[in-house]
């Protein structure tokens, strides 16, 4: 059964402002390598030796990202099955629900592998692997989220706890939990029944649409109007703006994953996985400092982000993060990393509309 990689890029990533911005957000910025991570994720899903039966990408993202979308896609020499453009933002059900709808019109029978393009695999072969070990239990009627492993107690992610086994590395869901205070977090490590929920997907297009139907009906029904009068050029699809503004924005995990009994995780994976959502992430991956080695002295557990060339000096201070782009300098405690939404509302604040 064919699988039908769908990738979530249209979200802005201001955390990791000033780099990141709605102009150019961290799925396309060279972060933590000379590619950028929408350009790792479609390259780990390209057709390789090991026998996943994977077709071309379809891409879910705006009109706003469309020239960085092809433009990358072309530098990484893949042609997408689809580009689908979202006329406003209504979450990850509507996302769903796009992609179940999308590939059911294609391929009845498809999987859909429904994942974000800005998160890091450092072992892309564990992954897929993982994707082909899926595959059975998502042909056997389940929903299927992977989890990932956790190596500490962090309060930034939400978490998945297995239940009874049902195949190899396959549990059915037994909760999902939002993301919990640092007291949480560390009974959470001590159950060995925890997994970090990174929010990839992989289902049957058609038990979706089904699991929409019964439980988030009006974001389905909404959905398919909006592609009934989509306006297709080529692989490019306009998602009809009228009708998706009607869809309700919510999220997949309240409206589907959370009712559902036929929810699945699968793992806990270990492929070397971050979410490179806060600087301190970055720092975790990033193999140089920029063309431009900083200048550390006396200085304790500080990272440094100057891709642009700019000479960084730090005397005598401890547990920063210091990111230099474009003019903007951000220096802030590594403590404060999930803080740096203060910061956007300081320039919206002082009409700074550039910088965001």
């Amino acid at each position: 059964m064919k699988i039908y990689p769908v990738i979530m890029c249209g979200g802005s990533g201001t955390r990791l402002w000033p780099v990141s911005t709605s102009r150019t957000p961290k799925q396309f910025v060279n972060l933590v390598s000379d590619t950028s991570l929408f350009s790792q994720t479609v390259t780990r899903l390209a057709p390789g030796s090991d026998g996943l039966d994977l077709a071309d990408p379809i891409i879910i993202s705006n009109s706003r990202y469309l020239g960085l979308i092809e433009t990358q896609l072309d530098a990484a020499g893949i042609s997408p099955l689809a580009i689908l453009l979202e006329p406003c933002a209504r979450n990850t059900a509507a996302v769903a629900a796009v992609a179940a709808e999308f590939v059911g019109r294609i391929d009845p029978n498809g999987l859909v592998l429904l994942l974000p393009s800005d998160h890091f695999i450092g072992d892309p072969g564990a992954f897929r692997k993982a994707i082909a070990g899926a595959v059975t239990v998502a042909n056997a009627g389940r929903i299927v989220t992977f989890g990932i492993a956790p190596d500490r107690p962090e309060t930034g992610f939400g978490y998945i706890r297995a239940g009874a086994k049902i195949g190899p590395s396959a549990f059915a869901v037994d909760s999902f939990r939002e993301k919990p205070d640092q007291a949480t977090a560390v009974t959470y490590i001590a159950d060995g029944h925890y997994s970090w929920n990174a929010g990839i997907f992989l289902f049957q297009a058609s038990l979706m649409r089904a699991e929409l139907a019964t439980h988030a009906a009006d974001v389905l029904t909404s959905t398919q109007a909006a592609l009934d009068k989509t306006v297709a050029d080529g692989p490019v699809h306009r998602i009809d703006e009228a009708a998706f503004a009607e869809v309700r924005s919510v999220s997949i995990d309240y409206a589907v994953m959370e009712h559902t009994t036929n929810a699945a995780v699968f793992g806990p994976l270990s492929c070397a996985w971050s979410d490179v959502g806060t600087w301190p992430a970055v720092g975790d991956l990033q193999t140089s400092s920029g063309p431009v080695e900083p200048i550390l002295i006396d200085t304790k557990n500080c990272m440094v982000h100057s891709e642009q060339g700019t000479l960084v000096v730090a005397l005598g201070v401890e547990d920063l993060v210091i990111a230099v782009h474009d003019g903007a300098v951000l220096v802030m405690p590594k403590a404060r990393a999930h803080d740096v939404s203060q910061v956007i509302a300081a320039l919206k604040a002082r009409d700074l509309t550039e910088l965001f």
